[in-house]
């Protein structure tokens, strides 16, 4: 690395992830008796000794500190949203009831 890229690099004080996330297939059961209606592709990235999981749609996200503890995660969160957007229905925006329609879509009773 030459003096001026060294230069370059250290007036960043932005930490760039090691990895470019990667995506995986998530499916199965979620919490509440609830699960997912079809297999889900959501991102994991890595970064300050988390893992973050999130769907690229609505950026629905949860961390853990290993990757199977940020997916148990990112599954609750996911099954709690459908439950918080229901009881908020009637005063719902067009964002927030496009959201309610992909996780009514993506989520059923077991």
């Amino acid at each position: 690395m030459s003096e001026i890229e060294r230069e370059q690099r250290s007036s960043y004080s932005i930490d760039l992830p090691k990895h470019p996330p990667t995506s995986i297939t998530i499916d199965g059961p979620l919490p509440g008796g609830r699960w997912l209606a079809r297999p889900l592709v959501v991102q994991v990235e890595e970064g300050d000794g988390e893992f973050l999981v999130s769907e690229p749609h609505f950026y629905i996200h949860a961390s853990g500190p290993t990757v199977s503890e940020a997916i148990a995660e990112f599954k609750r969160v996911f099954s709690d949203e459908l439950t918080a957007l229901i009881s908020d229905e009637e005063r719902l925006g067009p964002r927030l009831r496009a959201q309610l329609q992909y996780l009514r879509n993506a989520i059923r009773m077991a």
